[in-house]
């Protein structure tokens, strides 16, 4: 059993290495599963950042470096890595924010189909389908795509949140400044357009940030914040504390809109 698992680590004298891969889920309490002991090792990935307490130390994996991006693309897509191949790979990842499950993603179906020339004419037409496209033979057993993952997230998250992630997709992805928000909610204007309902639907979402005096409630903002920040779908800096979304993750957030006029 589990428990029997744990005991024969904490017991044993030798070092080990304990790893938990993809630790998302915010329900399970991860550190009931740490064995009991000052010796071994716990590597833990995950896209919830509350888990860091944890950690002696922890990295943030980020965006990657172009050449690496290049080299991944390439790689992947089964692809020499030519003067010319390395040009046109370069425009393919730059569409990509240099995110490596999305170059990981584009690298199999241009492996399968061979279309590393064209492919970035697909993707502007298609970028919804090849950003969702799980390719039918893999190098692993990771079976999420970079919308699938965002997608069993956003399921998730509180209706507030969901509704918040997706006002923020309107917004410009850097530098998002609570203040935006604080103020939309006090200077209203009068908004007129091809459905009046539909746009005084922000302004009804806002208002739930006010208190019965008109004072913006800041705590239960970033409570939101903190939600979002736990699935990884928004970045926040607690030096400017100001919060960020990232390209792909904002247009993945237009995408799932109700109203498809809205993605424009």
């Amino acid at each position: 059993t589990a428990q029997d698992a744990l005991k024969l680590l904490s017991s044993k004298a030798d070092e080990w290495l304990l790893f938990f891969d993809n630790a998302d889920d915010l329900a399970i309490n991860l550190h009931t599963a740490f064995p009991r002991c000052n010796h071994g090792n716990i590597l833990v990935t995950s896209r919830n950042p509350g888990l860091c307490v944890y950690a002696g130390s922890h990295s943030v994996v980020s965006d990657m470096e172009e050449t690496d991006a290049i080299n991944l693309l390439l790689a992947s897509a089964a692809q020499e890595a030519t003067s010319g191949n390395k040009l046109m790979a370069a425009e393919i990842v730059k569409v990509l924010w240099y995110f490596p499950l999305a170059i990981i993603q584009a690298g199999a179906f241009i492996a399968r189909s061979g279309v590393l020339k064209s492919y970035l004419a697909l993707y502007t037409q298609n970028r919804i389908q090849l950003l969702s496209d799980k390719p039918s033979q893999s190098h692993d057993d990771y079976n999420w795509t970079v919308y699938t993952t965002w997608q069993i997230s956003f399921k998730q998250l509180t209706q507030p949140a969901a509704a918040l992630l997706q006002l923020c997709s309107f917004v410009h992805h850097q530098e998002i400044s609570e203040k935006i928000f604080s103020n939309a909610s006090r200077y209203k204007c009068q908004l007129s357009g091809p459905s009046e309902q539909e746009l005084q639907k922000p302004l009804e979402f806002l208002a739930q940030f006010l208190e019965p005096a008109g004072v913006w409630d800041t705590l239960h903002f970033m409570e939101l914040l903190t939600e979002l920040r736990a699935y990884s779908l928004i970045n926040f800096s607690t030096e400017t504390e100001l919060f960020s979304i990232h390209p792909l993750v904002r247009s993945w957030s237009r995408s799932i809109l109700p109203d498809k006029k809205a993605h424009h």
